[in-house]
């Protein structure tokens, strides 16, 4: 049996920010994962404050913006800006919305641009995230309190002083939260998209992306549909006004626990649950787990 000061369970994005942070902290941590990454590989992740067609502003929205500011570009390069095309009849409700929020915005012709939102490259981001870090890749078979146990060839098991979960919905069975799990795919453009664009879909980098799937009580493995594919199409066509080249697709599961992303959990916390909100949040949080435990 191995021991470890801090254990944290996943390499996505909210174990990879947690785990850097801690690290940073001086906290001796290790990660165990099944992969790097995990299902947080979408291609080009958003950092948007306003959610969906409806213009819902995110909570928090205002410290999250300033904490993935302060935290990622020390890691990768982000690209700044995301234009919402709003149709004229929807600005209204948007515009108030907004109102009294401190969220850099304009509203131009073509709709509200949000000029603190942005995108990044998930690989390199990752990459560099866990740099440094102490990872052991292997799947956690159960997990009792502070000891994990690991489904390696000679079936071993890890003891922590603290647990972290911030696997996502794969993993989700092991902490038994609950929560929502909403398949979705991404598509690989062959255009480049150097302005971040989103209405219904989302186009980035070389990104088009979205989700019409309904939600489901429990996690099952997710492969892009022909179905999704026309619909991703259909919905950048109304977006971009013609329908853009791709190549391969990335599928996921999202997870989401509907704010309660970080809470605690026999032997430890878990941060987890932000469905396709996770790049927005995980810096945020993950500081916020510092200041729990210290």
């Amino acid at each position: 049996m191995v021991a470890a000061e801090v254990v944290v369970i996943g390499a996505g994005i909210a174990g990879l920010c947690v785990a850097r942070v801690l690290h940073e902290a001086g906290k001796e941590v290790r990660v165990v994962a099944r992969e790097l990454g995990e299902a947080s590989r979408v291609p080009e992740a958003l950092l948007n404050p306003v959610r969906g067609k409806r213009g819902s502003v995110a909570p928090e929205a205002e410290e999250a913006l300033a904490a993935l500011w302060d935290f990622y570009p020390r890691f990768v390069p982000v690209r700044q800006g995301i234009l919402r095309p709003v149709p004229p009849a929807h600005r209204p409700a948007w515009k108030e919305k907004l109102k009294g929020r401190g969220i850099p915005h304009q509203w131009l012709e073509e709709g509200l641009y949000l000029e603190s939102a942005g995108w990044l490259e998930t690989t390199p981001l990752l990459h560099r995230l866990a740099q440094g870090l102490e990872i052991t890749y292997a799947e956690v078979e159960r997990l009792e309190g502070r000891t994990l146990h690991l489904r390696t060839p000679t079936l071993a098991t890890l003891s922590a002083g603290l647990v972290i979960y911030a696997g996502g919905a794969s993993g989700a069975h092991l902490v038994g939260l609950g929560g929502r799990f909403t398949p979705g795919s991404v598509l690989h453009t062959l255009e480049h998209f150097p302005q971040a664009c989103a209405y219904g879909v989302y186009v980035a980098g070389h990104s088009l992306g979205g989700s019409y799937l309904p939600h489901q009580s429990s996690y099952t493995p997710h492969q892009t549909q022909p179905a999704e594919v026309e619909w991703l199409l259909a919905e950048a066509e109304k977006l971009l006004g013609y329908r853009p080249r791709w190549d391969t697709s990335w599928a996921g599961v999202r997870y989401r626990l509907d704010r309660h992303y970080l809470r605690p959990i026999p032997g430890g916390y878990a941060l987890t649950g932000f469905g396709s909100a996770a790049y927005f949040y995980a810096p945020l949080y993950a500081h916020r787990l510092l200041q729990q435990i210290n």
